[in-house]
């Protein structure tokens, strides 16, 4: 499961042919307060439950995860748990995945179709990663608002990237690793954050000589810096002053000239830099 902050989504729940089948989407809270899209495909058969989870719903890290556990009727609640990723768009290291346990059940405040509960998150060798709440809601009652809040995000998205058009294959940079762009416009719009789940990476970034974030700390906000470039080639050095507490340090970079975005992920040891050299 990848951590990555973006839109509070509500739930659906769609029984469909069989009462034994259940369909939801929501959000996580984590316990700093950011939600993360989340979603479940459930089918239970006497009390046994099986299914699978979707994070990051249709974000660059969505992360599908086989789900197993057991659905209590007297009082209508859930127990469940991630067992093993089955897909990933993420590119990051298996090892820094998060799988969470859930207990849920219905909320009488929103109605039977409400289900809320706590969850905690686990590495595989059961170190906790993570802590929060679970919230599914019932789509119909919400699709209007939902339709609403996708047509503001999207509307503020295209205002913000309304020059970026093309979109380069993603670069993944590691120790002492180097790329070369051929840079178009006078300027550089850098962003850098954390995608995956915030565990203190701190990094040096420098262009040109000068330190422009000095031990900085990622995080899923993404910072963003604007550069006037100098003629000829322009380098750009990310170097890892702190691993966090799931090394290796990653981080994500955009950097985007006119109607042209690269995606770069870096992946450093201690101290390591990787390098991005800007020809103009």
């Amino acid at each position: 499961m990848r951590f990555n902050a973006i839109l509070f989504l509500l739930l659906s729940v769609n029984l469909g042919f069989s009462q034994n089948t259940f369909s939801y989407l929501g959000t996580i809270i984590l316990s700093n307060n950011t939600p993360i899209s989340f979603s479940l495909e459930l089918q239970e058969d006497n009390g046994i439950v099986n299914g699978y989870s979707i994070t990051n719903v249709n974000t660059p890290d969505e992360t599908k995860s086989e789900i197993s556990g057991l659905y209590f009727k007297k009082d209508k609640s859930f127990q469940l748990q991630e067992t093993q990723i089955l897909q990933t768009k993420s590119e990051a290291a298996l090892n820094t995945f998060c799988y969470i346990s859930m207990n849920l059940s219905f909320d009488g405040k929103f109605g039977t179709k409400h289900l809320e509960g706590a969850f905690t998150g686990n590495f595989l060798d059961s170190i906790e990663c993570a802590s929060g709440k679970v919230i599914l809601m019932e789509r119909s009652k919400l699709e209007k608002k939902i339709e609403k809040i996708k047509t503001k995000v999207e509307k503020k998205y295209n205002e913000k990237y309304q020059d970026t058009s093309l979109v380069k294959r993603t670069e993944i940079l590691k120790d002492g690793d180097d790329f070369t762009i051929n840079w178009e416009s006078n300027k550089l719009s850098l962003f850098i954050w954390d995608a995956n789940m915030e565990d203190g990476d701190k990094i040096e970034l420098t262009i040109n000589g000068n330190i422009i974030l000095d031990d900085f700390e990622t995080t899923n906000k993404r910072k963003k810096i604007k550069y006037k470039l100098a003629e000829g080639e322009n380098i750009i050095e990310i170097k890892a002053t702190n691993l966090g507490t799931s090394p290796p340090n990653t981080s994500r970079i955009e950097l985007v000239d006119n109607k042209t975005k690269y995606p770069v992920i870096t992946q450093l040891e201690l101290a390591k830099t990787a390098i991005i050299k800007i020809i103009k």
